[in-house]
């Protein structure tokens, strides 16, 4: 496994999004994380639609694929969202407590975060994090 997807990709790959299926495809022989942080949001999302049933049910087939793994969030996960929100508040930068933990996670299991989000996550690259963005 490679790539930790963050959860905005996952959402746009739901949604079809122009360009994105492609992009996920090419690299799904490698592998993917999906954190139970970014899970998290996932589910927020569904419960919080007009279409909760529909997209708890796009949430399930896309977790049952072969090339997708749960990442559960422990204790080498907290210790890495630990060590990069006290660095990030040393340098004076801030980012949500769901991209730390999301951060650690891919940090700590050795992964890469796929997402759309440069913003927040590329800055990340200084910290150890590897992120590709799409």
């Amino acid at each position: 496994m490679k790539y930790l997807l963050d959860s905005n990709i996952i959402i746009d790959f739901f949604r079809g999004k122009q360009g994105l299926k492609e992009k996920i495809i090419e690299r799904l022989r490698q592998g993917f994380g999906v954190g139970s942080i970014g899970l998290a949001e996932l589910y927020r999302g569904a419960f919080k639609s007009d279409r909760v049933k529909f997209n708890l049910k796009l949430i399930k087939n896309f977790l049952n694929l072969p090339e997708v793994k749960i990442i559960v969030f422990g204790k080498n996960e907290a210790l890495a969202a630990g060590d990069l929100a006290a660095r990030l508040e040393q340098k004076g930068q801030k980012l949500s407590v769901g991209d730390t933990l999301i951060a650690a996670t891919a940090k700590a299991n050795n992964l890469t975060i796929l997402t759309e989000d440069k913003k927040h996550f590329g800055r990340l690259t200084k910290f150890g994090i590897k992120v590709e963005t799409v």
